[in-house]
């Protein structure tokens, strides 16, 4: 460690009295600390860290916490697992410090302390014992437990080690654990339990049953010797703390006096033993009972070690030395032969005096929360009355001067009171005396103190504790000083606290029902503009008064056609509230809730339920209104709507958005899938310009759909100009386009009745094609098919059937072009979703149109594809989707049509498939370019499709000059100018080249 010195980083205290100074001859650390001239909320902080301190962390990295004395901890959750049937065993391990530790001594699940088999002990087994009401039930335990107190040797827990996931090697040695093996039963723990353990905490090194050091320079390990053991004594905890290279500062034993003799006698003071009222038993003038924040810096965690002890750490002729401000007398005496330049004198200012100090402190009676304590205390029975609240705000003229301050390592109310009273009486006596002494005061150290003889302030050896001292230029020595009495350290009588009385409640484990459980439904509508139906669950309040929450269970009973359905009570909600909501329950499904009422300790009612259908949405979505199209940039369109507004709308989950490519006649079912809208409160998309027809319809989460599309046509393309290079047309053959499929997917070509050739996605067996008699498939007409396993196609794996059919077509460019392609679809006009037993347009079930089967389109995609390459149509392998119209760079490119559902019943029907490949209309210029020899070959940065047209502006030209162009090509031209002589001559031009076509 060299000569590193940790307490350098903490803020200086020392007041420098002279202009110029040296060095600090000695750092510290204060116990107490100056207060901030702003309200402290530092109550407020300790009431969350001692809540933090007991709860349950779930986390890979969290900080291991230290606990030094007595504390209840949770601890950080570094393992769980199931197992057994329908996972009815958890397995856990959790962490809850530092090692090694003393003992365990209580447990406590869900804030329950548990009865074992045995006492608590180290690498012991142990069940549930049979008196414990909430964790043995059925005559067997539901918890086992074994805990490990975080010796280096530790091995590993052979209660997890059953589990394949935690090895030989899972021994967390140093930490101090508890494994459990939890059963499952819904009346003991509705949810992970929460764990609290009572623990002895860390082993540390007493210096004064041996005085040496056994266990090696600053080792963190117990030895086998005594000089190992449990403490409450906050000095020998700073000590481990200051020593221990695990989680400590790892301070090298060669920093302390070899017999540590400053440390004993400091922890001898914090084990004086004081009766703090009358008839009590003797207690410990100042124990440390906390849990160390190891994620918190060392020197503030040593700030809180020293603090709690009211001591001073010293770093002194580089050795750590200790020192409890206590009563005492002078190691010597200042008089004016040594006292140079003067004295100063001065009082506390109303910012470090008090007629009110308030400690806040960890008390195990109120869970280990924090609580305070105060000085004066609430009942002034026996105070003096100098010393009496009221009497000391009259002498500060009338203003409430009140200190408060965070004690978390206190336990006790009396060593707290104590601290309270001890840190007011400081304030209101104690003078501030600033010094500058010859030599003689180098035998001094902070917290010293020293006798002051001065005829100035009429100071007869009157005893002064030493604040800071200062090494100065001139070799003198400033002090700062407080005022010292032995009366400030006298433990005065103090009063019983009191103890709250019992109250007799009647009988916990007899608790009423719910009143009534009343269920309705509704549709209900995200900000996102997603729209779900909820089940509402309205509760009447149990008139148990004792009755904490209830407990909320759901199960569906019948699915929409009024089927039984095997499901079991998921419970949803357990609160205190009396309403209750499950979401995203399905249309026309029935569901039965039963509750509940659980009182404070546990203890649960009979159930109380009630049925219901749900209504949800049925109603089809209005016709979408006000449909426009708006140019949109160069070569996008603007699509705009409005929503609908009328309540029975609620349900839209998507606008369905198609294209067709025609001024007139356009109908929904020859469009083209386009794009899909999926927030109700959507109005607008943008898509690429396109000369044709845009349809939309409202579609809501049950599949409905508005009656009507509405149509907007369109004549304008985009300003961007394109030139068409090639088109093909695809119409598929009845022979040879089984060739052309990917025979790994349902794909089908067919003539339907009109005479047409179609290609088709190869849904279920359709309801007219199966073998029978009529009624004996199973199904509904309008589900679109029966028995799914008499199509091959078809089965658990593909629900979400697609098909591919390959184009005969291919494009091969010359060189690597941008091509912007257009893809037209040509779709069956006959309507196959008009339902037979619908009767769309017909009064009669034998006149409404065929087929049976069939479901609406909007379950049902078609895509032209494309694979690129800039290589070999080989090489064109990766297919991407082209709704109207995307340019790609490309040389080679292959087709391929893609239908798809998401079902497995729909399918578009394709007549006819074209693509149109166009290029870009462009030009590239470039100005001021110099002829060589009266001659110049310009190379286009970026050849054209074709041979573009040129146009040249030619500067400094005489009479008579004139040019030619030559070699004009897709790449460049040339050019040369020659003047009337027929000679060379330079000259400097500009060019245009307008065609159309990108080569990269």
């Amino acid at each position: 460690m060299g000569g590193w010195n940790p307490i350098e980083e903490i803020v200086d205290f020392i007041t420098d009295v002279v202009d110029v100074f040296v060095d600090i001859v000695e750092d510290f650390v204060g116990w107490l600390y100056p207060m901030p001239d702003i309200p402290d909320f530092g109550d407020m902080q300790q009431d969350q860290d001692a809540r933090g301190v007991l709860v349950n962390k779930f986390s890979a990295n969290a900080h291991i916490p230290i606990v030094y004395g007595t504390r209840k901890v949770g601890g950080n959750v570094v393992f769980l697992e199931t197992s057994g049937t329908d996972n009815e065993f958890l397995y856990m391990a959790i962490v809850l410090s530092e090692g090694e530790i003393d003992d365990i001594t209580k447990i406590f699940i869900n804030d329950n302390e548990v009865s074992w088999s045995g006492d608590l002990a180290d690498n012991t087994e142990r069940t549930v014992a049979s008196d414990d009401a909430n964790y043995y039930k059925d005559s067997a335990s539901l918890i086992t437990v074994r805990p490990h107190y975080g010796s280096d040797s530790q091995s590993v827990c052979s209660l997890l080690s059953t589990l394949s996931s935690w090895g030989s090697n899972h021994r967390l040695r140093g930490l101090a654990y508890i494994s459990f093996k939890f059963k499952w039963n819904a009346d003991a723990y509705g949810s992970l339990p929460v764990i609290n353990a009572l623990v002895k905490g860390k082993k540390i090194y007493n210096p004064n049953l041996d005085g040496t050091l056994t266990g090696g320079s600053g080792s963190h390990r117990a030895d086998t010797s005594s000089t190992w053991e449990y403490s409450d004594n906050p000095i020998y905890q700073l000590l481990d703390y200051l020593r221990n290279d695990r989680f400590g500062m790892s301070i090298p034993n060669s920093y302390f006096d070899s017999n540590f003799a400053d440390w004993q006698t400091a922890g001898d003071i914090c084990d004086t033993n004081i009766t703090p009222y009358s008839g009590a038993s003797q207690i410990d003038l100042m124990d440390s009972h906390t849990v160390v924040d190891s994620s918190r810096k060392a020197i503030d965690n040593v700030k809180e070690f020293v603090k709690g002890s009211r001591a001073f750490l010293n770093f002194s002729s580089g050795k750590y030395k200790i020192l409890v401000e206590s009563s005492g007398s002078a190691s010597i005496t200042l008089t004016e032969d040594n006292i140079l330049g003067g004295i100063t004198v001065s009082s506390k200012n109303k910012n470090s005096r008090y007629n009110r100090v308030i400690v806040n402190w960890i008390n195990p009676s109120k869970n280990y929360q924090s609580d305070t304590a105060q000085f004066p205390p609430v009942d002034e029975t026996g105070v003096a009355s100098g010393d009496q609240h009221a009497n000391m705000k009259t002498a500060d003229g009338g203003l409430l001067l009140e200190g408060r301050f965070d004690f978390p390592m206190l336990t006790s109310p009396y060593q707290a009171q104590e601290m309270a009273e001890i840190i007011l009486r400081r304030s209101r006596s104690s003078l501030d005396v600033s010094v500058k002494a010859d030599a003689t005061a180098l035998d001094l150290s902070i917290g010293d103190i020293v006798n002051i003889t001065h005829a100035t302030p009429s100071f007869s050896a009157k005893p002064f504790r030493v604040q800071g001292l200062t090494l100065n230029s001139d070799h003198t020595v400033s002090l700062q000083c407080s005022e010292h009495q032995d009366s400030y350290y006298t433990f005065g009588t103090q009063q019983e606290v009191a103890t709250i009385p019992d109250t007799t409640l009647p009988n916990p484990f007899s608790v009423s029902p719910p009143a009534s459980v009343t269920l309705d439904d509704e549709l209900i509508e995200y900000a996102d503009g997603v729209v779900i139906t909820r089940l509402t669950v309205a509760v009447g309040a149990s008139p148990d008064k004792f009755v904490d929450n209830y407990e909320v269970q759901v199960k569906q009973t019948l699915d929409q056609k009024g089927n039984a359905v095997s499901d079991d009570f998921k419970e949803v909600a357990t609160g205190k509230i009396l309403n209750y909501q499950l979401l995203n329950v399905i249309d026309e499904a029935t569901y039965q809730v039963r509750v509940r009422a659980v009182n404070t300790i546990g203890v649960k009612s009979t159930y109380v339920s009630a049925t219901r259908k749900i209504v949800g949405g049925v109603e089809a979505p209005s016709n979408v209104e006000d449909f426009a199209v708006e140019m949109h940039g160069q070569d996008h369109m603007k699509l705009t709507w409005t929503p609908p507004s009328q309540e029975s709308d609620l349900d839209i989950s998507f606008y369905e958005i198609r294209f067709q490519d025609v001024l007139s006649g356009a109908n929904w079912l020859n469009s083209t899938n386009l794009v899909k809208c999926p927030r109700r409160k959507c109005d607008n998309a943008v898509v690429p310009a396109k000369t044709g027809s845009y349809l939309i319809k409202a579609v809501d989460k049950n599949g409905n759909t508005s009656a009507e599309a509405t149509i907007v046509t369109t004549n304008i393309s985009g300003i961007q100009a394109y030139q068409t290079i090639s088109t093909f047309t695809e119409t598929p053959n009845i022979f040879t386009a089984l060739d052309q499929m990917d025979a790994s997917f349902p794909l089908t070509v067919k003539i339907d009745p009109s005479g047409d050739t179609i290609l088709s996605l190869d849904t279920v067996t359709n309801f007219d094609d199966t073998v029978g008699n009529f009624d004996s498939p199973s199904g509904d007409f309008e589900l679109g098919g029966t028995d799914t396993t008499s199509n091959p196609n078809f089965n658990d794996s593909n629900r979400d059937a697609k098909g591919f059919y390959n184009f005969v077509n291919t494009l091969s460019l010359a060189q690597i072009y941008d091509g912007n392609i257009e893809p037209t679809l040509t779709l069956d006009a006959e309507n196959p979703y008009d339902l037979f037993d619908s009767g769309k347009g017909a009064l009669l079930f034998d006149e409404a149109k065929a087929p049976f089967d069939g479901t609406e389109q909007i379950h049902a995609f078609h895509r032209i594809q494309i694979a690129t390459s800039t290589s070999s149509l080989a090489n064109c392998t990766t297919f991407v989707d082209v709704s109207q119209s995307a340019t790609f760079k490309f040389k080679f490119a292959k087709f391929r049509l893609k239908l798809s559902n998401d079902d497995d019943q729909t399918s578009s029907n394709i007549k006819e498939m074209k693509v149109k490949l166009n290029m870009e209309e462009r030009t590239f210029a470039e100005s001021n370019l110099a002829t060589s020899s009266g001659n110049k070959t310009v190379t286009y940065t970026n050849p054209f499709y074709a041979v573009p047209a040129i146009g040249i502006a030619a500067q400094n030209m005489q009479t008579g000059d004139i040019f030619t162009i030559s070699s004009k090509t897709v790449n460049g031209f040339s050019i040369a100018f020659v003047n009337s002589s027929g000679s060379a001559v330079e000259r400097t031009f500009d060019y245009i080249a307008k065609g159309y076509g990108l080569q990269s």
